[in-house]
């Protein structure tokens, strides 16, 4: 079993435990086959990630090393520049940046 990227998701890959919502309410079996068009379905309902059957691919791990890496080197005004589309998320942009100023 691994645990994966909702974005990651491929056409045929079969899922290892079941997934739920919030409120703990099942949305999927276990062992339900998934497909690309689902998963970018349930990351509009704001699932992030999921398990899938199999080991995990030796650069799975490599690639998400990166990816924080990269993410961490973003200014915060680029990161969220577009996305500010309600107060909660401007809250969260100005807290951010209040964080980062304090701390250098």
């Amino acid at each position: 079993m691994r645990k994966i990227n909702i974005k990651a998701v491929k056409d045929g890959m079969v899922l290892a435990e079941p997934l739920v919502n919030a409120h703990g309410g099942l949305l999927l079996k276990q062992g339900t086959l998934l497909t690309e068009a689902f998963a970018t379905r349930l990351a509009r309902q704001g699932i992030s990630s999921l398990c899938v059957e199999g080991e995990p691919e030796p650069e799975e791990e490599s690639v998400s090393v990166v990816q924080v890496a990269e993410i961490q080197k973003i200014p915060l005004e680029k990161l969220f520049e577009g996305k500010i589309v309600n107060n909660s998320m401007q809250i969260i942009y100005e807290a951010l940046i209040r964080f980062r100023d304090s701390n250098g």
